[in-house]
């Protein structure tokens, strides 16, 4: 199963859709079994449903996504003399300082992985957020990059890509970013010309976090990796 720009989308939609087609299965054969039998029937499909269900998210749920991710990424990885794979774990409590939206938590990092960028060493993985607070929002995945860079006290961030709600990725403190300094428009500018699905580029705590709604292909991971890198290097 190939990765798809959308693969987290996608694997958050399996359950639900699960869950509607067997209810519709269920109701569809109880209106068209007469009698008696209608009771078995239904039973069958629900059975039935649920396994292929259960199968189905195995395959192609967050577990299977996330199987996949790591495949993908173990192969990119050791094609790259600059690569190297680095186990799940806990994210850096900085990265996760700067580019966390609110209302969120970072449960672990996943597939992450190390590499370099015109000798720039950046860090790619995939956060899994639970909601905080005691919300009972579902688990969500987020791709993350993240470059070191001589930020000093200024923290500042520029949303990415078109949306009704840039709030899904703004960081939790984006209503109190620093006045601009002198190369935020350098870094505008270059942010403008990258183009990505939702996301947030968050500057600060000498680093420069690309926070991401989804897209966990080594395509957008490189293009990712080289706007921090470019963002990085404009900052000073």
């Amino acid at each position: 199963m190939a990765l798809t720009r959308r693969a987290w989308t996608g694997a958050a939609g399996v359950v639900p859709i699960v869950g509607v087609a067997s209810i519709l299965a269920a109701a569809l054969a109880a209106a068209l079994v007469p009698g008696p039998a209608v009771l078995i029937v239904v039973l069958a499909v629900v059975l039935v449903g649920g396994a292929l269900g259960l199968l189905l998210v195995r395959h192609r749920g967050a577990e299977g996504r996330h199987r996949r991710v790591a495949a993908v990424r173990d192969a990119w990885a050791a094609a790259r003399p600059d690569a190297v794979r680095e186990p799940d774990g806990a994210p850096d409590a900085r990265d996760v300082a700067l580019a966390l939206p609110r209302g969120w938590r970072v449960e672990s990092a996943r597939g992450r992985v190390r590499f370099e960028v015109d000798g720039a060493v950046v860090h790619a993985e995939t956060w899994v957020l639970r909601a905080a607070g005691g919300s009972r929002r579902d688990p969500r995945r987020r791709e993350v990059v993240v470059i070191a860079a001589r930020t000093g006290a200024v923290r500042a961030w520029l949303p990415i890509g078109a949306s009704v709600d840039p709030l899904l990725v703004a960081p939790s403190w984006g209503d109190a970013a620093s006045p601009e300094p002198s190369w935020m428009p350098a870094v505008r500018e270059r942010t403008a010309a990258h183009e990505d699905l939702l996301a947030a580029l968050s500057v600060g705590d000498d680093r420069v976090v690309l926070f991401a709604l989804d897209d966990p292909r080594p395509q957008a991971m490189l293009a990712r990796a080289r706007l921090v890198r470019d963002v990085a290097a404009r900052i000073g």
